[in-house]
């Protein structure tokens, strides 16, 4: 067991949200002092043309605490001093020695100071081992969440993003979507699905939408509303996101059929926290 404190950074939409607060649990549970850090969402890192995203969930709902002025400024202190040259070599190979920045999806233990800063989004499946009960049950506790549960349905679910993707160029082909379906048909003759997409304008004549039972288009609604919908279904033909990779997660059973994208980006190797027995299919 550790005993160092942890300042969590929460950053990003509802999605990569969830996964932080999830990681932040897990520190706690093998013995950091851990608290949350909100300032990512007052910054003005939305200025450059970052998508403005929203705090959408309450840390102490995780079991969780807001980091407390006093531990906020002890961190700042800290890297204050580590970018600067203000400290001698003997001072600053002690501050180096106490504190740590980890970031990505899996941090190195080996690294662990007394004072650890966590910016990343810790999308690791070994953070979500044996959590989905404590996910659900934390969630539920939020005004959103709940209100659309207990509607189950034997469809199967399919998520398109677009918006910030197709800036990114990180959207899904359309053929990536039809060759999903025909490896639902091969188990499910009389498949039947839904849409759910944040494109504004989807091509409603396409062969995919002019097929789906129901197309929910985001359109303001809370995303915790939404993703309490999307929990709804048997099978899952997911993006490369975590809006639609957590209700996959948090509903899937084993007579589920779950298919993602691979690779799950264009331009990254990343890896994403998937069950073993869901199937990939490719977009290239």
């Amino acid at each position: 067991m550790y005993n160092h404190v942890g300042l969590v950074d929460l950053m990003g939409g509802l999605g990569n949200q969830i996964f932080q607060l999830n990681f932040a649990n897990y520190l706690k549970r093998i013995g950091f002092k851990v608290y949350v850090n909100l300032s990512w969402f007052n910054s003005d890192i939305f200025n450059d043309g970052t998508t403005k995203r929203s705090l959408q969930l309450n840390p102490s709902d995780f079991e969780l605490n807001e980091v407390d002025e006093s531990t906020e400024k002890k961190f700042l202190r800290i890297e204050y001093f580590l970018n600067t040259k203000l400290l001698n070599k003997l001072s600053a190979r002690i501050l180096k020695e106490s504190y740590y920045l980890h970031s990505g999806h899996l941090f190195n233990e080996e690294n662990i100071k007394k004072y650890n800063r966590f910016s990343g989004y810790w999308q690791n499946e070994k953070y979500l081992v044996g959590q989905k009960t404590f996910l659900l049950n934390s969630l539920n506790k939020t005004s959103h969440f709940n209100e659309n549960l207990n509607k189950p349905n034997k469809k199967t679910l399919i998520h398109i993003r677009k918006t910030d993707y197709l800036k990114l160029d990180e959207e899904l082909s359309e053929a990536f979507y039809i060759n999903a379906i025909k490896e639902i048909i091969n188990e499910d003759k009389k498949i039947k699905y839904d849409i759910f997409t944040d494109e504004k304008n989807p091509s409603l004549d396409s062969n995919l939408y002019k097929n789906a039972e129901n197309v929910n288009i985001n359109s303001g609604e809370n995303p915790l509303t939404t993703i309490s919908k999307m929990m709804n279904y048997k099978n899952y033909i997911i993006a490369n996101s975590t809006f639609s990779l957590l209700p996959a997660y948090l509903s899937y059973k084993s007579d589920s059929i779950v298919i993602y994208p691979k690779p799950w980006f264009k331009h990254s190797e990343f890896n994403p926290p998937v069950v073993q027995t869901w199937r990939s299919i490719s977009d290239n």
